[in-house]
């Protein structure tokens, strides 16, 4: 049995459905640079999005993909699916230990990979990292999706073994796509199966009043 994190966050509750999936974007962003403070209200289940290289507007795809599923299907069942990201690849080498422990404490972890491993290819042990928690019991991760990206006219040697090497990996979940439009339908589809597995399995029923 995966260890569940149930901190919380604020429902937005008070707002029209068209205006939740903006407010929870933008409250992405200031959860991550901890000027949103934790609230009860929700079972909150974090996703790490990992992305190097150039990989922003693929990233902000899933972002907005998370969201989209928070307001249609998560918090109506008193739950919230928190994404977590850097801003800035080179954010990981001076706070790797802080960005480690964010993995650390996620219940999903979605590898964006095209080309690029980040400053001293720190993202790549972040993975692996990933995929360690997720086998260990005692830890929330309970899954790793790989999203890998086409590079047609990749000839670097290193960069098509780094591909070929999550292509061909069999204990984790793996997407090609080719662009942003893409990855965000494939993630919108998987964070949908999340919620409801989490809803079957009990997550946000203590936070809903009896009637």
């Amino acid at each position: 049995m995966k260890k569940r994190t149930s901190s919380g966050i604020s429902a937005y509750r008070s707002l029209p459905m068209r205006c939740k999936a903006c407010a929870l974007s933008l409250a992405r962003s200031l959860i991550y640079a901890g000027a949103l403070p934790m609230a009860h209200g929700f079972d909150d289940y974090r996703i790490f999005i990992a992305a190097p290289g150039d990989m922003e507007r693929d990233a902000q795809a899933c972002y907005d993909a998370i969201s989209r599923v928070d307001a249609d299907v998560a918090m109506p069942a008193k739950i919230l699916l928190v994404s977590l990201g850097l801003r800035e690849n080179s954010q990981i080498e001076g706070n790797r230990g802080v960005v480690s422990d964010n993995v650390r404490w996620s219940s999903y972890f979605i590898q964006l990979f095209q080309d690029d491993w980040g400053p001293r290819e720190l993202f790549r042990k972040l993975f692996l990292l990933a995929t360690e928690c997720r086998d260990d019991p005692a830890m929330p991760m309970r899954e790793v999706v790989v999203c890998l990206k086409s590079a047609p006219n990749e000839s670097d040697e290193c960069v098509l073994r780094w591909r070929k090497e999550l292509s061909g990996r069999s204990d984790v979940r793996v997407i090609e796509y080719n662009r942003a439009e893409e990855i965000q339908a494939h993630i919108a589809e998987i964070c949908t199966v999340w919620t409801r597995e989490l809803i079957a399995a009990g997550a946000g029923k203590s936070r809903i009043p009896e009637s």
